[in-house]
């Protein structure tokens, strides 16, 4: 992380450019391939570290977290998938879908809090091709690839297509023509080497599942061998087709690659142990609640009592429901976790598109993680703004409710059309 941050700073100077590749690019790669907030905690000190003001800097790595949907290679998602009876591919375009305005909105967002309206206004063409770019690849790798990959593949490309406006712009400038050149030593013969071993791991991670998708024979046989079967559970997984059983390989390829020490793996292999459990813990709790409430028939009830109320008008209203679930939990797995039957079931008792209304709740609920109560209290902490905690709350609870309109106008949209 720490050469990546130093390249980017290296080859601009453009706070506006730097903004734009960190939040569109690098932390969606970083949020696709970790999930849980990871992005956040390695994009904002970045962030400080290139100079700006610690608020900004907390306010920016919030906004930053725009491809949750696909955060930890979809988990949130294929739960929801799973617990709501939808195909996952289904879902992931849809939610793909309903998010392309919200990024447009978010990267918005990062600009104004960087420069203000002049950076839009000096930037816009810069932050359009970017935003086609991330957008319409998220939705073409959703389609064709890979729900699971298409953050990962999205963040590269958008990440490479940024390096190379850059690139593109330094070369008209007389003024950088000789920054290229101090820096052609530092970028092309350290920086290539560099930073091609850095990105290697998100580099395996990707070949790797999107030969497990796109190769037949490779996928047939994946999913044909050490499958986990618990009939007694309605439970199969085959492990060797699981996106964690590539992340496990690539870790084992990473321990090679850079030669990590023994006592590195053993504190690491610690620290993950005591970051998984009570992860587990909290995530098997909210699936159980779901469970649980659907077997009690709550589900059921509150469903059919709510559809009573409000109606068609319930479209209007679930787009806040998955956006309290993300705010409350942190989690978009534990928002789907709790209310991704009661959204789809409610849906179905007033005949609306139950499809629809589980994209909503899909991405409603990821976008709201970022204002998180437990979320922000981190963010200043990281950042040591423990003063402004409420300052930082309000703002971006104010820009998530923004988003939380947006996907509420292009869900009315969708339903209209």
């Amino acid at each position: 992380m720490q050469s990546i941050a130093s390249f980017i700073s290296q080859i601009t100077n453009d706070r506006i450019m730097q903004v734009m590749i960190l939040v569109v690019g690098l932390s969606p790669l970083i949020e696709s391939t970790s999930g849980f907030g990871i992005a956040f905690m390695m994009i904002a000190p970045i962030f400080i570290a290139l100079g700006f003001p610690p608020l900004k800097a907390a306010l920016l790595g919030l906004v930053s977290m725009l491809a949750v949907p696909w955060g930890a290679l979809a988990t949130g998602t294929v739960i929801g998938a799973e617990l709501g009876g939808i195909s996952l591919q289904k879902l992931g375009i849809g939610t793909a879908l309903i998010s392309t305005p919200v990024f447009a909105y978010f990267m918005i967002i990062a600009v104004f809090i960087t420069g203000g309206f002049a950076a839009i206004k000096n930037k816009w063409k810069e932050l359009f091709i970017l935003l086609i770019i991330f957008s319409s690849s998220i939705l073409l790798f959703n389609s064709f690839v890979s729900v699971e990959l298409a953050g990962v593949l999205s963040s590269l490309i958008t990440t490479g297509a940024g390096l190379l406006m850059i690139k593109i712009s330094s070369a008209k400038s007389d003024i950088s023509k000789t920054t290229t050149s101090q820096l052609s030593v530092s970028t092309e013969v350290h920086g290539k080497i560099n930073i091609l071993k850095v990105l290697s791991p998100y580099i395996i991670l990707t070949v790797m599942i999107f030969t497990s998708r796109i190769w037949t024979p490779f996928r047939q046989f994946l999913e044909s061998h050490v499958v986990i079967n618990l009939p007694t559970f309605s439970f199969s997984m085959a492990l060797l087709y699981s996106p964690g059983f590539w992340l496990f390989v690539t870790c084992l390829f990473t321990i090679f690659i850079f030669k990590i020490r023994k006592k590195i793996i053993f504190i690491s292999l610690k620290k993950t142990l005591k970051q998984w459990i009570p992860f587990t813990i909290s995530t098997s709790a909210f699936v159980c609640i779901s469970e649980v409430m659907a077997e009690a028939g709550m589900i059921a009830t509150l469903a059919s009592s709510t559809g009573a109320f409000f109606g068609n008008s319930f479209l209007l209203i679930s787009p806040l429901i998955g956006g309290i679930g993300g705010f409350l939990t942190g989690s978009n797995t534990g928002s789907n976790a709790m209310f991704i039957k009661l959204q789809i079931q409610t849906a179905e008792q007033v005949r609306l598109s139950s499809d629809l209304i589980a994209f909503t709740q899909n991405a409603s609920s990821s976008h709201a993680t970022m204002a998180s109560p437990s979320r922000v209290m981190l963010g200043s902490a990281l950042c040591g703004i423990q003063s402004q905690e409420n300052q930082l709350l309000k703002i971006i609870s104010l820009i998530v409710l923004g988003s939380l309109l947006l996907i509420l106008l292009t869900t009315l949209v969708i339903s209209l059309s």
